[in-house]
């Protein structure tokens, strides 16, 4: 039996569709499973530990070359995406089977519109809605990856034994997902010397870093930008815990069951993004006007930020220092 899933993007979904892989494993153990992506993302996937063979996106952006696919003879089609490009690939793949998942469009504008009480639990659980219609019974569970590589020794050898090595990711795709730098800030300063603090975030990020190394007065290790995807991973599994924004970065602590903080401004977990971590702290102001979009924005609508500024340095300290000593 071949099975091909397809989620092209972005960072935190594409980790969330580790839960259907190893459902799909463990119901056809000696299926070949494979998954088509984007180039940057080859690395999640890698780490799923269940996918036989991975397709690159951006190498098959022709008719000629989708056909090339379709000579795999897929008898099933998983699409965890649903947008126009999948649905190319579903046509010119041509499987025996093909199912697309459920993204409830109108159930998340519901919500953002605050014209419902209702929630839902989980985007996996969106996704396992593919497989229901495919006709596979199959029981949901969190997402789990698995670190390719060791860090390299020089990475390594960061890491202090006699310190809580803490991960944190200030930036989000968007301005509205980012917990103000000011606060940050204070937050990181009121650490004492027993934290090893480490900045981890894309490229795209160092603007951001910059503002905010500006306002610390206590030593701090910065990596963003500076380790990819694999790297990554395998920094974070070694970290004490994370702290993050509702973004890609902690959908991977949660998959990798790290003590973890995420951090919830426009956003609200009741669109399906909560952290699938038992071990995760959720912190949310839940104000009236939560959520305000979707996936985020560039400034808050009624120009106040509350839903970011009322979660106090010290709440996040405080929090942190619970998750540290539940660890020991």
């Amino acid at each position: 039996m071949k099975i091909l899933l397809i989620r092209l993007s972005s960072l935190g979904d594409i980790v969330l569709t580790q839960s259907v892989a190893a459902a799909l494993r463990k119901k056809y153990p000696n299926a070949e499973i494979h998954f088509i992506t984007k180039k940057a993302f080859v690395p999640i996937v890698e780490a799923f530990g269940c996918i036989d063979q991975i397709h690159v996106w951006g190498e098959y952006k022709s008719f000629s070359k989708l056909r090339k696919l379709a000579k795999n003879r897929f008898d099933l089609v998983i699409d965890l995406h649903n947008k126009f490009n999948t649905f190319l690939i579903k046509k010119i793949v041509n499987g025996k089977n093909t199912a697309t998942y459920n993204k409830h469009h109108h159930l998340r504008w519901k919500i953002v519109q605050h014209q419902t009480n209702q929630s839902i639990s989980s985007t996996v659980e969106l996704y396992f809605s593919a497989l229901k219609k495919a006709g596979i019974e199959a029981e949901i569970s969190n997402p789990e990856l698995y670190p390719k590589n060791e860090l390299n020794e020089k990475l390594a050898d960061l890491f202090e034994t006699n310190k809580h090595n803490v991960a944190i990711f200030p930036g989000a795709l968007h301005k509205t997902k980012q917990y103000p730098t000011e606060q940050l800030a204070e937050m990181i300063n009121s650490l004492d010397e027993k934290f090893n603090i480490f900045l981890l975030g894309s490229a795209a990020e160092k603007n951001l870093i910059s503002d905010l190394r500006k306002l610390l007065n206590r030593p701090i290790i910065n990596f963003v930008g500076k380790l990819n995807i694999a790297e990554l991973i395998s920094f974070m599994q070694k970290a004490d815990a994370v702290i993050s924004n509702d973004s890609g970065p902690m959908h991977i602590a949660a998959a990798l069951q790290k003590p973890q903080i995420a951090i919830f401004g426009a956003t609200n977990p009741r669109l399906g993004f909560a952290p699938l971590n038992k071990k995760a702290i959720v912190l949310i102001a839940d104000l009236a006007c939560q959520p305000c979009s979707l996936h985020g924005g560039k400034n808050c609508p009624l120009t106040h930020f509350n839903c970011m500024q009322s979660i106090s340095p010290q709440k996040i300290k405080t929090e942190l220092l619970r998750i540290l000593s539940e660890k020991k």
